[in-house]
């Protein structure tokens, strides 16, 4: 079970049309006062151009709740990257007999009562496991080129010539060109912005000569918490797969225990599309070269050994093939004849290969008839199979449609990914930095932008995403609700609402189970889940049970909305969660006798998870959170006509103060050696002031914690939402020249590759992503409270002429 410590070692009009006053430092302004942002400039100058193979990013198209990633072919060809939804999960059987209902967790003593936490059970290790992990996300099948030579064999990534990928934000589609053998192909991709279908249209002479078609090949999944990419090809038995074919349409059902999702493939003209079950024929395995450059060992001889009934299936690894280059990363040099065709492939260490007529049970191939340059088709994946009749209906943006509609054509979904995509970039905020002097401008607006694209399209679903977003698993596909408010908040500061919308009623779905688990606890209120699925409830482990800092966010996140929407609506839609939240928070603060205050812990594991959860007490972060959170809560009574609640304002009034010593903040009270032994993980201490307004809060201290935190932390051991905190905490400081420099920091835990996709966590991190998008849009319209100037976060100088439209500042 793996730990996250495991790792580190303006205004609603503008929302709606795009259009509003630009807001810039006083020098631009007087040159080019209220001229609209060129957000079609902005973005394009950020395009995503690649002219090689990436075997460890991908690019995307996605709606949100689906996403599929390729690689240089603008397919999954030679890099088996992820197909994946939010409406995709699997879970493996249950150890036999038992029941999750059977699970009980550990007892800890909190404050002198017996309180039963979802820790996994030392005596039930099996069923612990299996809560943990399931269920699982998984990857819904890889769509890719089957490219052959003139000679009959099959191409291999090093036979592309000329290649050159183009990534269009504004359109959502990619496109890419590459030359085989002196024959040009051309592929566009995109994604349906209201069915979870990916688009494709090749063009290649290539087609016409059958010696270019697709696969499309189902996985079944694998019980790896970590993995880039999802499911394994190597275990052909233990699903199933099949489809039926209509003039010019398959559906697909695939099921995995009792899992069970279809695809419908759609093409355009004339196409034939076959299992590759079919082809059968004697496997011969010419040559075979496991290692690594100057280390090789001939293994064909082990490999044919393995051959049973023309099928190999073998996972490769030293422990199979013998060891060249201890220590060293290897990989599976192949040459083989399976049914009369010569094939080439390489395989990485800890991947299944699997080929013959049991890798083609799951594995079928479209291809084109009579002559056409044209492969054109869409594949539409959906949890229910799709009804083709009058009846049918699109799925809503807010959730997917029980029922798949018919896929659109190819035409069509290229056209509505581009209304779709040119819709996004007109909405909501905007920010042009191409004014400012200072070099980095670019690179923090490349940042900005392409983390605008990867949200949209992988965290713009009706459930909190997962930290890797969708494209590939982390903690097994579930979702942090601590980490929600760095998915989620950005979208309220961007103006982004109807996206946010989607997910907020999660609250509303977890509400009961929250109080159940508040309830059997001994606490009052609602006690929300930390790493959980879409039913709600929590993945057994230690930091799991008593992390505690996503308890406030739902007040947060209520307030933000608010402030947006301030109507007797959103007080309604709110009111339920924000006062058992506030209950909560309110019975679980114990009042200690003997100091005559409210303290926070035992147990309690604080944001950075490094201190002993069974005697660290008061942390400085959750104490800032619980005063705002009981504060707002109360203002939320008023908003409502109802009087204050006194208990609420007791334990408000009554907090122990946050904890000093040597006139700076620390993690939490009591703690030892504090700048030489945990100036590691997330340096929260500061995120009371800057993430938070500062409830609790003295500014002079925590000017001097700042400074102690920016110069003494291990910045090597961080993660990468903490840059932007620590962002945040500088410019509310008014030091402006930190803020920017926290957002450039050369941290390798705090990067952004040629996509966007960052570092900072299991790679992808998209919290990097979404705190970066909250700190920019916090120090362009500031925050209440900031200074009354334009940009208050940036230096206010021509180093930095920041130009914004339809942002709404920060609490």
């Amino acid at each position: 079970m793996i730990t996250r410590r495991t790792f580190v070692s303006g205004s609603a009009a503008a929302a709606a049309t795009g259009v509003a006053a630009s807001q810039t430092s006083p020098a631009a302004s007087a040159a080019a006062p209220n001229i609209p942002i060129d957000r079609q400039a902005v973005v394009a100058r950020h395009r995503v151009v690649r002219d090689a193979i990436n075997t460890h990013s991908p690019l995307q198209v996605g709606n949100g709740r689906f996403a599929f990633g390729v690689d240089v072919t603008g397919l999954q060809t030679f890099v088996p990257f992820n197909t994946m939804s939010e409406w995709g999960w699997h879970s493996f059987p249950l150890p036999p007999g038992q029941q999750p209902s059977d699970f009980h967790g550990e007892v800890w003593d909190t404050h002198g009562r017996a309180v039963e936490y979802p820790i996994p059970n030392p005596t039930q290790p099996e069923l612990s496991r299996w809560l943990y992990a399931n269920p699982a996300r998984i990857n819904l099948g890889r769509i890719g080129l089957e490219l052959t030579l003139p000679d009959g064999r099959t191409a291999v990534a090093g036979d592309l010539t000329g290649i050159r990928q183009e990534l269009d934000l504004w359109t959502g589609i990619i496109d890419s060109r590459f030359e085989l053998a002196g024959q040009p192909v051309h592929v566009r991709t995109c994604c349906h912005p209201d069915q979870d279908a990916v688009a494709v249209e090749i063009d290649s002479p290539l087609v016409a000569a059958d010696r270019l078609a697709v696969f499309l090949d189902f996985p079944y999944a694998d019980q790896q918490e970590f993995a880039e990419h999802v499911g394994t090809y190597g275990e052909p038995d233990a699903h199933r797969t099949t489809a039926t074919t209509h003039r010019n349409r398959a559906d697909i059902t695939h099921r995995m225990d009792s899992t069970e999702y279809h695809v419908e493939v759609t093409w355009q003209g004339r196409g034939v599309f076959a299992s590759e079950d079919t082809n059968g024929g004697e496997l011969v395995i010419r040559t075979a070269q496991y290692g690594t450059d100057g280390h090789w060992a001939d293994v064909a001889g082990k490999l044919s050994e393995l051959v049973v009934d023309d099928s190999l299936t073998a996972l490769v690894d030293y422990r199979l093939l013998g060891d060249p280059a201890p220590g060293q990363a290897k990989r599976l040099v192949l040459a083989y004849t399976y049914g009369g065709r010569d094939f080439e492939i390489v395989v990485r260490d800890n991947e299944t290969l699997s080929i013959g007529a049991a890798a083609g049970r799951h594995r079928y191939r479209l291809a084109a008839a009579g002559g056409t340059d044209r492969l054109h088709f869409v594949c539409t994946f959906a949890p229910a199979p799709a009804a083709h009749s009058s009846s049918a209906h699109s799925s809503s943006a807010e959730s997917p449609s029980p029922q798949a509609s018919p896929a659109a054509t190819s035409s069509a979904t290229f056209a509505a990914s581009v209304r779709s995509w040119r819709q996004y970039w007109l909405s909501g905020g905007a920010v042009d930095l191409s004014e400012s002097k200072d070099p980095r401008w670019r690179e923090l607006e490349r940042r900005i932008v392409l983390s605008q694209y990867l949200l949209r399209a992988n965290e713009a679903g009706s459930l909190p995403p997962q930290e890797s977003g969708l494209v590939n698993n982390g903690w097994h596909g579930k979702f942090h609700m601590e980490m929600y408010w760095w998915h989620g908040a950005h979208w309220a500061l961007w103006n982004r609402w109807p996206i946010l919308e989607r997910s907020l009623p999660v609250f509303d779905r977890f509400h009961d189970s929250s109080r159940e688990r508040a309830q059997e606890q001994g606490f009052r209120g609602a006690r929300w889940p930390k790493c959980t699925t879409a039913d709600g409830s929590e993945a057994p482990h230690v930091i799991n049970a008593l992390l505690t800092w996503q308890q406030p966010h739902p007040i947060f996140l209520a307030e933000l909305d608010y402030q947006a929407h301030p109507t007797k609506a959103t007080l309604r839609k709110w009111r339920d969660i924000v006062a058992d939240t506030a209950d909560f928070l309110a019975s679980w603060a114990f009042w200690d006798d003997s100091t005559s205050r409210y303290v926070l812990g035992p147990p309690i594991h604080l944001v950075s998870e490094n201190t002993d959860p069974k005697t660290t007490q008061n942390p400085t972060f959750e104490l800032s959170y619980w005063r705002f959170g009981l504060r707002v809560a109360q203002q939320w009574r008023e908003r409502l006509g109802l009087p204050g609640d006194p208990q609420w304002q007791r334990v408000h009034d009554g907090l122990a103060a946050l904890p000093v010593q040597d006139d700076s903040y620390v993690l939490h009270e009591g703690v030892e050696n504090m700048w030489t032994e945990k100036n590691y993980e997330h340096p929260a201490l500061i995120g009371a002031f800057g993430w938070l307004p500062g409830d609790g809060v003295d500014i002079p201290t925590m000017d001097r914690t700042a400074d102690r935190v920016f110069t003494g932390w291990r910045f090597s051991r961080t993660w990468g939402w903490d840059f932007p905190m620590l962002a945040m905490c500088a410019a509310r400081l008014g030091r402006s020249d930190d803020a920017v420099d926290f957002l450039l920091h050369p941290s390798d835990g705090f990067q952004f590759d040629d996509a966007g996709l960052a570092t900072g966590g299991p790679f992808p991190y998209f919290p990097s992503n979404g705190a970066l998008l909250y700190a920019i849009a916090f120090m362009t319209a500031g925050w209440h409270g900031a200074p009354d100037r334009p940009a208050p976060g940036f230096p206010a100088d021509e180093r930095w002429l920041v130009r914004s439209e339809g942002l709404t500042p920060a609490l």
